[in-house]
């Protein structure tokens, strides 16, 4: 199926290899991602601006809810500019309406074979200016740790066996954001509010065992939340608000030496783990690494 959002077209028939696929739906804005995300098409014909929502951003929105769909836009906005910020949401081509008649069909051919098509009188510059910031784009997601791995299921299920293996009472898991210096939480069990803004973010000058064990990259153990002085008053405050009486946290880092982040666990009494408890921790920290990188 072949919807247009945003834009109005005759309904036709488009061949796709020997079969075809058919019906042209005319909508706009906040309809077209609703209109996506329910009908799932093979292609999405759209336009640049919709009155309600942009179609640029209407395409972010569509990339989120219907994966699969591929989207052309077809614009009477002739700016490299505006086009290759079009490209830039995932979308495989664009089409400048007043080319239309010579370009549409061959648009919708390429793009249905998974081609990128781009009207010539915006010429190749558009497709190599958007290949380039996408490639910038991809090469800062995979050195940020928290781009790539921040919303990882993973990260809840490591959690759940490591507090299963220290016997702890609360737990965080918090990846690294290389761009902003600081560990984010990712996954928790057992803490309220106060907790968890507190510590949303954790940079290297933090007072605590995760900001210690990211300086350091090695586990800390803090047996005594309520006398260790690494702890500021702020810091040590919150923990004890939330009966936290020992804590220990281990850094995250892959086989080839990066750091990934931190998964801590806290305990209501004092004293933390023991001892003959780290391999298993180590093990879990070394399969959850893996999982994820691959």
């Amino acid at each position: 199926m072949i919807t247009s959002l945003g834009m109005s077209l005759c309904p036709r028939r488009f061949r796709r290899d020997q079969n075809y696929v058919s019906s042209v739906i005319h909508l706009r804005g906040l309809e077209a991602v609703r209109q996506a995300q329910q009908v799932q098409p093979d292609l999405i014909l759209l336009d640049i601006g919709p009155p309600t929502l942009n179609g640029i951003e209407a395409a972010r929105r569509i990339r989120q809810v219907s994966l699969a769909s591929k989207i052309l836009f077809v614009s009477e906005n002739r700016s490299r500019d505006v086009a290759v910020e079009a490209l830039r949401t995932g979308a495989e081509g664009y089409v400048v309406k007043s080319d239309a008649a010579s370009e549409l069909l061959p648009a919708v051919e390429a793009v249905l074979q998974g081609k990128q098509f781009v009207s010539a009188s915006l010429s190749q510059q558009a497709v190599a200016t958007s290949n380039a910031v996408a490639l910038r784009d991809r090469q800062r997601t995979e050195s940020n740790p928290y781009l790539r791995f921040g919303h990882s299921a993973l990260s809840s299920e490591v959690l759940a066996s490591v507090i299963d293996a220290t016997d702890a009472n609360f737990g965080t898991v918090q990846i690294f954001d290389s761009r902003n210096r600081v560990l984010r939480i990712v996954a928790q069990h057992g803490f309220e509010q106060e907790f968890l803004q507190f510590f949303e973010t954790v940079s290297c000058d933090v007072h605590c065992a995760c900001g210690r064990a990211m300086n350091e990259r090695s586990r800390v153990v803090v047996a005594e939340v309520n006398t260790d002085p690494l702890f500021s008053s702020d810091a040590r405050g919150v923990l004890l608000r939330a009966n936290v009486g020992s804590v220990q946290s281990t850094p995250l880092i892959d086989s080839l030496g990066n750091f990934v982040g931190m998964v801590s666990t806290h305990y209501k009494r004092s004293g933390g783990p023991s001892p003959h408890m780290w391999k298993q921790v180590d093990d879990l920290a070394a399969s959850f690494l893996a999982e994820i990188n691959t």
